[in-house]
């Protein structure tokens, strides 16, 4: 079964929504790395929603990580490549529809760092959930 997630991709700068089988294997093949985490972010900081981050759980572990998500005062939230997915009341990861990509897509903004100055695809506005 596949389902439709948004995927951001640090190392290659892109950011565009993707079809992907719904398995673990999947998603570690996606992101690149062998260990992920699936954290509940909100996206957005008035009347925000409720995402799960699939991420690449090793990137702090990388010589020079780079920022992939950052908050609403420009803090760093999640490093490396990430797939942006939703997970129903039984726990389920459950895919995107198009209102949710298009919601996505306007907290993509291209941002530069002090270690990467050239500007590429960063997720902003990415809350923790309480």
């Amino acid at each position: 079964m596949t389902i439709t997630g948004y995927m951001l991709n640090v190392e290659q700068e892109t950011a565009a929504p993707v079809e992907i089988e719904k398995d673990l294997h999947s998603y570690y093949d996606l992101l690149g790395c062998r260990l992920i985490a699936m954290p509940t972010h909100k996206i957005g900081v008035r009347n925000g929603r409720q995402y799960t981050i699939i991420a690449d759980d090793e990137a702090l572990m990388k010589e020079q990580p780079k920022i992939s998500a950052i908050d609403n005062l420009g803090n760093p939230m999640l490093c490396g490549n990430l797939l942006i997915v939703k997970v129903n009341e039984e726990g389920d990861t459950i895919g995107l529809d198009a209102d949710d990509i298009q919601y996505i897509e306007r907290f993509i903004q291209l941002q530069g760092t002090h270690k990467f100055p050239r500007p590429y695809p960063m997720l902003h506005q990415c809350e923790y959930a309480w």
